[in-house]
């Protein structure tokens, strides 16, 4: 069977080339994505670096591994899908050949051998390909996470063993389970009813496609009922990236059922047009044809769309809390402002001072003692329950006092949970015993940790950068105001509008940066098999191609049926991938609106429509150039070529 597949291989490359590709650049992503896991692993800040050198090196090796895993969770999902769907569209495409080699006295289990001979093959030449390519990758994640300031620029990510065994495992083992679902399905139809193409050979959504789908949702039906109904912000974040991933299975699974609606709405452009007729008949026709070529599209939508979403929302979400859970007319920092003077600035009603300390908090229940992020928040309580608007969700702010402490919006609700017997705080040697006074939501741009009464720390703790929430009186002169507050020392003066948009525009390069090392290669991958797929579908059509120029159709008549045939399939997939995406900002709608008491949500529709442009490009210049490709011979050669 090894021969015979070689051979096949050889003679039917056009279908491979797909698979090769795919397995190429998901063997590349794993690659890069574990290089740089294994390089940040247990690394150590080099010697000589201050404590606080050695801690920003941690973080930034923690941020590289965080970021990376997903990279490569996102990029071995990427993988399994592509492969598999573009693997079950070459076996689909091959069913009448394999029919032939039946009747020929080859048997079930023989053909099965052949495929998954097939398979590993691609998978072998894909490793080989994609370590190669993956060295190159490596370089370009390195670079996006140093900008980032993620990943520490001195450490190196040499080439390691384990990494390439990874490939070879990634690769098989994905290949195998590809091939194995196709030629299950390839040889469970009679040889006879693939060649006649009988209804149940015809027949694309099978059980087990149902059950497939079904499944996928059900658990994004079960993802998005806990994002929207468990508190917190982590949550929802967290189950976004899964709703992504399931949902886009499920619409994959469920996109054959969408041909047909799509062949109905081009109806009536059919009776007006034989081109347009030609594509509506070919469309209800090769159902399975035009599913496989909308897969890819479902993942490259959702999964960009969905990310960037939730991105998005974050950014719009710290513009909320800035307007709606501060009631302040003017924000002013500095290193060194004489809160003093404030209160002798004519227009200014309340100041309230917030300084950020380094001090852990010890909080221990039943016995066990962690330690809470290493700052807290040092407040005028008084001022604090002016200016902050966000209600607890539970507690009484009125409670906050110098014995107590305020938990606040920026803790991560599933590591802080419950009731803590004692909560300690160590301050110069002394160790200080607080109670909860409130407990704040949890907010998708809350960074404060703890609030602290500012009266129990020494003064020269608060000798710190601070930022200064002013309330005015009707009728103040802000400029005037502003002027004063500059004379006090403050090196910043703005509405809190003002330096949400600031934050913001510094958030989007972020969120631009995190898209790039999380998702830029994934879709770059996704559209390379949305393209090669489609070229591939049409490169199989020779014989069809040819018969209808015999039978008059022009060059130019069937370019346009065949480019009417590869939009429709790219809007299937665009739809269902924006519905995927939106899903999984459901949860986000919901926990913003517990949260800010109006829904905060942020659907980049501007993103899906630069996202069809390209495509719709794309795909109109690949069905140009395939079909070209493909009716370049004479008609009457192509037709009694062997296939």
């Amino acid at each position: 069977m090894i021969r015979l597949a070689i051979r096949t291989f050889a003679d039917r490359w056009q279908l491979f080339t797909g698979t090769v590709l795919a397995v190429t650049a998901g063997v590349a992503i794993v690659h890069a994505g574990m290089t740089i896991i294994l390089g940040v692993e247990n690394a150590e800040a080099p010697g000589g670096s201050t404590p606080e050198q050695a801690e920003a090196f941690q973080q930034a090796a923690s941020g590289a591994s965080t970021l990376t895993g997903m990279t490569v969770m996102l990029g071995a999902f990427l993988t399994i899908f592509v492969v598999g769907s573009t693997f079950s569209f070459a076996v689909d495409e091959r069913r009448s050949d394999l029919a032939i080699l039946r009747l020929g006295g080859v048997t079930s289990r023989q053909v099965r051998r052949l495929l998954l001979a097939e398979a590993l093959l691609a998978a072998l030449l894909g490793t080989v390909a994609g370590a190669l390519l993956g060295l190159g990758l490596t370089v370009v994640q390195r670079t996006i996470l140093t900008w980032l300031g993620t990943f520490p620029a001195e450490l190196a990510t040499p080439i390691q063993p384990t990494v390439l065994v990874l490939d070879l495992v990634t690769a098989v083992t994905v290949c195998l389970a590809g091939a194995r679902g196709a030629a299950r399905r390839a040889t469970k139809v009679s040889p006879l009813d693939a060649l006649r193409r009988s209804n149940d050979e015809q027949r694309v959504m099978t059980t087990r496609r149902w059950i497939v789908a079904v499944a996928a949702i059900a658990l994004t039906a079960v993802q998005t009922y806990f994002s929207a109904t468990t508190g917190g912000m982590l949550i929802p974040l967290l189950l976004g990236l899964g709703i992504v991933i399931t949902a886009t299975v499920a619409m994959s699974r469920l996109s054959p059922l969408l041909v047909p609606a799509a062949a109905l709405i081009l109806t009536p452009w059919a009776r007006r047009s034989p081109v347009t007729g030609l594509a509506v008949a070919n469309l209800r026709d090769a159902v399975r044809r035009t599913a496989s070529c909308a897969a890819p599209m479902i993942v490259l939508v959702s999964l960009v769309m969905g990310l960037q979403g939730i991105l998005d929302t974050q950014t719009k979400a710290a513009a909320t809390e800035a307007t709606q859970l501060l009631d302040a007319d003017l924000t002013a920092t500095g290193d060194d402002i004489d809160l003093a003077a404030l209160d002798t600035i004519d227009g200014i009603s309340l100041a309230a001072p917030e300084t950020v300390v380094p001090l852990a908090v010890q909080l221990t229940r039943d016995g066990a003692t962690t330690t809470g992020p290493g700052t807290v928040v040092a407040v005028d309580p008084d001022a604090f329950r002016a200016t902050h608007l966000q209600r607890p969700d539970s507690g009484d702010i009125a409670d906050f006092g110098s014995d107590s402490i305020v938990f606040g919006p920026g803790l991560d609700s599933t590591m802080v949970r419950s009731h803590y017997d004692e909560i300690k705080l160590a301050i110069d040697g002394d160790t200080v015993t607080l109670h909860e006074a409130a407990r704040m939501s949890e907010t998708l741009a809350g960074i404060d940790g703890f609030y602290i009464d500012r009266l129990i720390l020494p003064t020269d703790m608060l000798d710190r950068p601070t930022t200064v929430l002013i309330q005015l009186d009707p009728g103040a002169d802000i400029h005037a105001v502003e002027q004063e507050l500059t004379a006090a020392g403050a090196t910043t003066v703005q509405t809190p509008a003002e330096a949400s948009q600031e934050e913001d525009s510094v958030k989007d390069a972020e969120n631009r940066g995190v898209m790039a090392a999380i998702v830029g290669l994934g879709s770059l991958y996704a559209l390379i098999s949305v393209l090669s797929t489609l070229a591939i579908a049409i490169g199989q059509r020779r014989s069809e191609l040819a018969t209808l120029r015999l039978s008059g159709f022009t060059r130019r008549r069937i370019q346009l049926a065949v480019i009417v045939e590869a939009l429709a399939a790219t809007t299937i997939g665009l739809i269902l991938g924006a519905i995927a995406a939106v899903l999984a900002l459901v949860g986000l709608w919901v926990a913003t609106y517990r949260v800010y008491g109006t829904p905060v949500i942020a659907i980049p529709w501007t993103l899906l429509g630069t996202i069809t442009l390209i495509t719709a490009t794309l795909t109109t210049i690949t069905a140009i150039v395939a079909t070209r490709s493909a009716i370049k011979a004479p008609a009457i050669r192509a037709l009694g070529a062997q296939e």
